[in-house]
Order: structure tokens, then sequence, then C-alpha cells
């Protein structure tokens, strides 16, 4: 593995202040322009910091890395969910009058999950992305591309069907997963005419709907999809402009910790705080909790997802390249 690379933590700062604004919004026009690019971009990210590990390798590794954490937020959200129901007195957002369908939602995930839970999709969709993203990598690096397109081609037939785990939404993920790949071997080579095309590619995004990555929804057929890929693009290039900033680096660090409470915090506060005050203080919350989470090793490794005190996995490298199959 590389060094750590601040940048990527400053983009992934960009896509989680994103996401929070997107979610918390009451302006059409404001989440439409957060849902173009947010979700992509944490693909992207995914992507570029991807190596070429054994798949078998990556399983295990990634059931410790993301899905024990998953496992753990869940019971904490639910947990979370029905104290907050019980105090404010209303229903629980999982139906535990039911008990079978409430432990069937949280078992299926995906799109059966909804608002306070409406995040864990990402993870579990990111978890078989990258295992299919380990299996493309064996082939030679010829046909990389021609894979990413035939992922966008299944994503954009894809009809709409219920969303177990997130897996109808991998398609899509995939390609802006390999999308990141593509962009770590190829941006700096590509330079100002790349990003020339990218300012164009995102002029497009007035002319599009957005992209909704939880429900597989590719927004307006190939146009939200470039769209998105000129934007992605032109925040990584920011993030690496932009001076280094501890604050917004730590920020992007917790990023993954933020996604999952800030839902929590707008369905519990929502009326009696609004998005403007919200949206700070899900960030400040989101960055203190995984401080705190970080400080222990029990914690670290159930719900970071870390097995020791500087563990890479949450940490963005940049993988270096081997040499690549013609």
């Amino acid at each position: 593995m590389g060094d750590r690379i601040g940048w990527l933590d400053t983009a992934r700062a960009i896509g989680i202040v994103a996401v929070v604004i997107g979610h918390f919004t009451s302006d059409p026009a404001v989440r439409a322009a957060m849902f173009h690019f947010h979700m992509p971009l944490f693909f992207m990210l995914s992507g570029i910091v991807f190596g070429t590990p054994a798949p078998a390798r990556l399983i295990r590794r990634r059931a410790a890395t993301l899905l024990l954490p998953y496992a753990a937020w869940l019971l904490v959200i639910a947990l979370s969910d029905a104290a907050i129901a019980a105090v404010a007195g209303h229903r629980a957002y999982l139906p535990w009058d039911h008990p079978p369908a409430a432990l069937a939602r949280l078992l299926l995930g995906g799109t059966f999950l909804v608002a306070p839970f409406g995040i864990f999709w990402f993870v579990t969709c990111l978890f078989v992305t990258q295992i299919l993203a380990a299996l493309v990598l064996r082939l030679p690096a010829r046909w990389l591309p021609a894979t990413a397109a035939a992922a966008l081609a299944a994503a954009l037939l894809m009809p709409a069907l219920p969303n177990p785990w997130g897996v109808i939404s991998v398609p899509l993920a995939l390609f802006f997963f390999l999308a990141g790949i593509l962009h770590h071997r190829h941006a700096d080579r590509l330079g100002g005419p790349l990003t020339l095309a990218a300012i164009a590619l995102a002029l497009l995004a007035p002319l599009s709907r957005p992209l909704d990555l939880k429900v597989a929804d590719a927004g307006t057929p190939l146009f939200s999809i470039l769209a998105a890929l000129g934007l992605c693009h032109l925040i990584l290039l920011a993030a690496r402009r932009l001076p280094r900033s501890p604050a917004i680096e730590r920020l992007g660090q917790a990023s993954l910790v933020i996604m999952y409470v800030h839902l929590t915090l707008y369905y519990a506060l929502r009326d009696v705080l609004s998005a403007p005050l919200l949206a700070p203080l899900a960030l400040g919350f989101g960055v203190a909790l995984w401080m705190l989470l970080d400080r222990f090793d029990a914690t670290r490794w159930l719900m970071l997802g870390k097995t020791r005190p500087n563990d890479s996995a949450n940490r963005p490298v940049v993988p270096r390249l081997h040499h690549e199959r013609a």
C-alpha cells in the first residue's frame, strides 16, 4: 500500500456533507444537486483506493471491516429507534408490533430498511461490489473499460425490483467503482483534456434527473451518469488542490460513522430543529462519536472495522500500481 493521502479524506468530507444536505434539505433543487454525485463519489473513492486483493482474502477482510460494523450499527440504530419512539410517543420505524416482520426487514436490509436505517444499503452494496471488482481485476487490464460499460448497460436495463442488501444497485455501483479504478490509473496522464471533458459533462446535470443508487435509479439515461462522472472528477480535482485542513480531513475519516447516525438525528429532531441547524449538528456529532469510538480497542474493532489502533481499513491510501497485463 502507498502512503496516507489527505486529499482523499477531503473528498470524503465533501461527499458526506453532500449526503447530509441531500437527506436534510426540503429544497428539491438542492436535493437534486446533491444526489447527482454524492453516492457515485463514494463508490469512485472506494475504487481509487482499491488494490488487487485475492477474492477469498477480500471476503474475509471485508466481513470484518464492513459487515461486522454493519451488524453492530444495525443493532444500535434499532435500539435507538425503539427508545426514541417510546420517549416521543410515536411508532418505531421498525414494526416491532409484528416481530417477524421487523426481523425480516433487518435481515433483508436494502430498500426494506427506511428512515433512520435508510443508508444501510450502501455498506452491503459496497461489500458485494468490491467482491465483483476483485474478480474483474483478475482479467487482463484491457478488459476493464469493457467491463465497466457492461455494468452500466446492466444498470440501465435493470427493472424496478425489491432491493435486499442493495444488490440490485450493484451494477450501477460497480460502474462507478471501476470508474474510480480507471481514474486512479489514467487521470494524471490525461490531465487538462480530461478536466475540460469533466466540465462539459458536469453541465449536463441541470438537464438530467438526479441519480438514486439506493433504488438503482440511473436518472436520465446516460445523461445523469455522465454528469455524475464529470462532477466527481471535478470534486476529486478540487480536493487535491485545496489546502490541507485537519478538521476537514477528520470529517472525511468520520464519514461512515456520520452515514450511520445522521438519519437517526434527523428523524428524532426534525420537528424541533431546522435543516440548517440539524446538518452541522449531525456532522459534528458524527465526528465526536467517531473520535470516541476510535479511542478504545473494542469499539474500534466492533464499530469502525479496525483491528489495530492505526489500522488502514478506514484510512485512505492509494495503492501502488502493479504492472498491468496488456
